[in-house]
Parts: C-alpha cells; sequence; structure tokens
C-alpha cells in the first residue's frame, strides 16, 4: 500500500552520533560517570528511569544555549535535508520519535519542518537544566508510541514507514507496514527490516516504490 506517514528515529538516522547521551557526556566532560551510569542499567542494577535521572543530574546547571550549541555540532546524515524536502514535496507528514531528548530533537525537528515530535525531556527553567528528565520514550516503549501515533493520525498501520537503526527501534517496525533499517547497529535490525540503506538518500524512491506498487495493485 501506499506510503501516508513516516516516522523517523534521530540519532543514529538523522544525526550521525548514535547515542546523544554518551556525545553530550564527551564533550561536558563526564564522560566517565554517563558509561558507569549505562553499565549499571545495561547489568540490570539501576531501572531505565534512574539511569535517566543520572545521567541529567550530571548536567544541573549547564546552560540550555550552551547545550544546544553543543548538539548542533553533530553532523546530519547524508540525504536527511533532501528527504525532508521530498516528503514535504509529496505531502507526506513525518514524525520524529527519539529517546533522545528535547534540546536536540526539538531543533531537528525544526531544521526538517517535522509535524510532530516525541522524546525524552531534559528539565529546564528557559535558562539551565535543572538536574532531571521527564521520560517519554522508555526503553522499549516504542511500539506503544507508534501505536498511538497511527491512531492520532488516523493511518493504516500498512501505510507507514518506520526508518530507525538500532533494537530500540524494531518495536517500532514490528508495528508498521513498511521498516528500513539505515546505518544498522546490529545485524538483528537489518533482518527486521524490508530495506537496509547506508545512509538516508535511498529513502524517496522506496516510498516513490511503494506509491507506485498501491497504483497498480488489484
Amino acid at each position: 500500500m501506499s506510503i501516508k506517514l513516516v516516522i523517523l528515529d534521530v540519532d543514529g538516522v538523522i544525526k550521525e552520533e548514535r547515542d546523544p547521551y554518551i556525545y553530550l557526556h564527551r564533550h561536558l566532560g563526564t564522560l566517565d560517570a554517563g558509561e558507569r551510569h549505562l553499565a549499571d542499567f545495561l547489568a540490570g542494577r539501576i531501572s531505565y528511569d534512574e539511569f535517566a535521572q543520572r545521567d541529567a543530574g550530571e548536567w544541573r546547571g549547564r546552560s540550555v544555549a550552551e547545550i544546544k550549541a553543543i548538539l548542533r555540532q553533530n553532523p546530519y546524515v547524508p540525504g536527511a535535508h533532501e528527504l525532508a524536502q521530498g516528503l514535504h514535496h509529496r505531502g507526506i507528514p513525518f514524525i520524529l520519535l527519539s529517546s533522545g531528548f528535547n534540546l536536540h530533537v526539538e531543533d531537528v525537528a525544526a531544521d526538517l519542518d517535522a509535524v510532530e515530535y516525541i522524546c525524552n525531556e531534559l528539565d529546564h527553567d528557559g535558562r539551565v537544566l535543572l538536574g532531571t528528565m521527564t521520560v517519554r520514550v522508555p526503553w522499549g516503549g516504542k511500539a506503544e508510541i507508534v501505536r498511538d501515533i497511527l491512531q492520532r493520525w488516523r493511518v493504516e498501520p500498512e501505510t507507514c514507514l518506520a526508518v530507525g537503526d538500532s533494537g530500540g527501534d524494531i518495536p517500532a517496525f514490528q508495528e508498521v507496514g513498511h521498516a528500513i533499517a539505515v546505518r544498522p547497529s546490529r545485524p538483528e535490525v537489518a533482518q527486521a527490516a524490508h530495506l537496509t540503506l547506508p545512509d538516508l538518500t535511498g529513502v524517496l524512491d522506496y516510498v516513490d516504490q511503494a506509491q507506485t506498487a498501491s497504483r497498480f495493485r488489484p
């Protein structure tokens, strides 16, 4: 069926860096702490929410302007702007769904003119970070969010395309009719997708092929 909605992951798909948390830790000199928090979570010693709060706590008092400036240095994956422009031209809305955080994702959404974005939120007062995070995209939680998106946008799963790169995107792939792995981080991500690409330059070709196939389907 033709594609009526696209859901895009951000980190590793639209932007080069796969992990915005480690990226920010590296630039702010808190990498050792960030890696320790991540190891504790992956080992099951703390919950995802606790991991998020510990990470955010490392950045308490940092200015919003500083954080945004650092994140803007993270380059776009080839084809990102062309994909956005092409989807706009075809009248296909796209949504950013990321386990990253607002101070990054909101700027990407503005750059590409996404109709919506959903991500975690680094809490701030408009000037500095408060050292807490509001978790809106929990670990492994994209399936439920995708189902909600489809319901709100009144789109059938068969007409939605999800694009991602990590194991966290597999649940999203399983909820839609079209799935593309871009720069997949693990073999199972590619295996869960209908197509694997090295960057975003081939996504529009897939969209056009799906539109053409739907016109000739009896």
